[in-house]
């Protein structure tokens, strides 16, 4: 990785992925242009009845396209695609296309796949730029020339799956024929195209926004960090589910209410899923549900074995593991939309505990949609906005949940309907816990400011430049000014110690044979509205340090590091650090890397190296 060295000492180093910040600009709208483009998808796939809301309109954030289509952030291409699929590029700035919404919804046309993962890619990126109040940029390598875009492609190979891959600097979905007995409503060796799924589109563009965020999550240190890549993708396609109303409602009729029986709203990719299993196996790819009929959400009672939840086991299959995630953070949503339904069940004079029994008037489904799809997007952003309180490597799933409860915390202070009791107690009965906490309890779970006052010179909102908005840094050499200031602040010896950095000249912790210089990864800034209308700021930024380790005979490079959120006033109020000075953490990497990771990881010499396309490996163990 080309870094950027200080004239000072060699305390630090500046990464490439600072300047890549810059390299991705979402079009600037003109002000006489429309906000949104309103474009067809599948809300789903094509085997969700139009009766039970299986296309929608959606409102796709406006910009100018070239045929492809081409935008600021994607270029679609229409390579590759199979007979009858034959297409051109797609221009949807086409008068007759634009005056009809787009394409109609068919897996038929080949066009209509360019414009479905044009859409919901887009879609998905905004929750993101939505959450976090600024732009997210790739963590691909940038062009020798021209904006750098992520490359999508909807026919990218034959076979079941679909990936995206850093070193390509693409997304790209495949396809396959159906068995001669397929599942559900899957035509007898029939085409399925995995870019035709919004799920797994979202899914895919959820990878590539998280490594462009966190790029250390793509090396498998421990079980919990691709597992969490795969849970928290699929929790974004599961929450964008209830964007689209007539889905939300059709599932809230056919369960009468019960999120948990309400497979189109719980199951992910069905289509894909039912393309693969035999006709007597109809299942999906997955679930955001791992227990039949659970109802006691808000009970003190341990769960049973019989029909418990599935609980953290460190031997499970990442996405396996992943799905635990999924199923903590649903079972939280789903107690928060009880909790705030229950009196709309008493104004039409139904017993709430009745749910799953009694039919529901029009009225009451569509209040009760209403209020679900406003939950489900206050905790897409929860979800999101935790990825700015994360350590920057070696994640684990506990310690996403402190992540979360501190982002949530920081912004709401009331909770006045327990979104984060909710998480601490779904987390609990899944047994995910977060080390070094005593208590599951608000207070102990979240992350704590460092015990001594320290400011960042250079990094006050009143010293940064920016280009025209908060959310978006004036240009490349500003980004960088600003990552030598906080390089020359963390590896200060005074300072090392509370950010867990190893710093020039010092001792060796026990096992650790070689430290380089600190790498400062990115500084960001964040951007949240409260619910009670302030405007909260801060910066944002990793500094990681990827030390080599000797271990029985061994070598391996174990990443360290901190994230540090720094407030207006250029003060640190959080250093999420991950130690190199950890036993536990050494002998956890080491076992990984030899048995349960050991697909993503070569041996040269006495030394492990990381395999290339870590996610594209993931998905080939489903």
């Amino acid at each position: 990785m080309a870094k950027t060295t200080p004239p000072a000492a060699r305390a630090y180093e500046v990464s490439d992925r600072v300047p890549l910040q810059a390299a991705v600009r979402p079009y600037q709208r003109d002000r006489r242009a429309p906000l949104v483009r309103p474009l067809r998808i599948y809300t789903l796939d094509p085997s969700v009845s139009d009766r039970l809301g299986g296309v929608a309109t959606v409102l796709v954030p406006y910009e100018k396209l070239e045929p492809g289509p081409i935008g600021s952030l994607f270029t679609v291409s229409w390579d590759g695609a199979p007979a009858p699929l034959e297409a051109g590029a797609l221009d949807l700035d086409d008068p007759h296309v634009l005056l009809s919404s787009g394409l109609s919804p068919t897996p038929a046309d080949g066009r209509f796949h360019l414009q479905m993962v044009y859409a919901v890619c887009s879609v998905t990126y905004a929750a993101f730029r939505r959450a976090l109040g600024r732009d997210i940029g790739w963590a691909t390598a940038a062009p020798a020339e021209g904006p750098l875009r992520l490359v999508v492609r909807p026919f990218g190979f034959r076979g079941r799956n679909a990936g995206y891959s850093r070193e390509a600097g693409e997304l790209s979905f495949g396809y396959f024929r159906a068995g001669r007995e397929p599942a559900g409503f899957t035509v007898q060796e029939g085409l399925i195209c995995t870019a035709l799924s919004h799920d797994i589109i979202a899914h895919e563009t959820t990878h590539a926004l998280l490594d462009g965020l966190r790029s250390s999550f793509l090396s498998p240190t421990n079980v919990d960090v691709p597992a969490f890549h795969e849970g928290f993708a699929d929790l974004v396609a599961l929450f964008l589910h209830f964007t689209y109303a007539d889905v939300v409602e059709q599932a809230i009729r056919e369960s009468r209410g019960s999120f948990t029986r309400g497979s189109l709203l719980t199951d992910l990719a069905r289509e894909f899923g039912y393309g693969r299993s035999r006709a007597s196996r109809a299942a999906a790819l997955r679930s955001g549900v791992d227990v039949e009929g659970v109802a006691a959400f808000d009970s003190d009672v341990p769960p049973s074995k019989d029909n418990g939840p599935k609980r953290y086991d460190a031997t499970m299959e990442p996405h396996a593991l992943g799905s635990v995630l999924v199923s903590a953070v649903f079972e939280a949503f789903t107690t928060v939309v009880k909790r705030k339904t229950e009196r709309f069940f008493r104004i039409a004079g139904l017993d709430p505990h009745a749910v799953g029994r009694a039919p529901l008037s029009d009225a009451l489904v569509k209040a009760i949609a209403q209020e679900a799809s406003d939950v489900a997007g206050q905790f897409l952003n929860i979800c999101i906005r935790a990825l700015d309180y994360c350590p920057p490597a070696d994640m684990e799933l506990g310690e996403y949940l402190r992540a979360v409860i501190t982002a949530d915390g920081d912004l709401e202070k009331s909770d006045k309907w327990g979104f984060r009791e909710a998480l601490m107690r779904s987390f609990r009965r899944r047994r995910i816990f977060p080390a070094h906490v005593q208590f599951m309890t608000e207070d102990a779970v979240r992350w704590h400011s460092p015990e001594v006052t320290l400011r960042v010179p250079g990094l006050a909102f009143r010293e940064l430049r920016f280009d025209g908005e908060p959310g978006r840094a004036a240009d490349v050499e500003e980004l960088v000014r600003q990552a030598h200031a906080l390089g020359r602040f963390v590896t200060d010896p005074r300072h090392a110690r509370v950010f867990h950095l190893v710093a020039p000249g010092a001792a060796l912790p026990k096992g650790v044979i070689q430290a380089p210089p600190a790498l400062v990864q990115s500084v960001r800034v964040t951007r949240r509205a409260a619910p009670d209308g302030r405007i909260l700021f801060d910066l944002v930024a990793e500094v990681t340090q990827s030390c080599t380790i000797q271990r029985e005979g061994e070598l391996f490079e174990m990443n360290g590091g901190c994230t540090v959120v720094i407030d207006p006033q250029g003060e640190v109020r959080y250093a999420i650090y991950k130690r190199f000075d950890s036993e536990r953490r050494r002998a956890r990497q080491h076992a990984a890397m030899r048995g349960p990771l050991k697909a993503f990881w070569r041996k040269s010499g006495r030394r492990f190296l990381l395999q290339p396309n870590v996610l594209r490996r993931l998905h080939a163990l489903t």
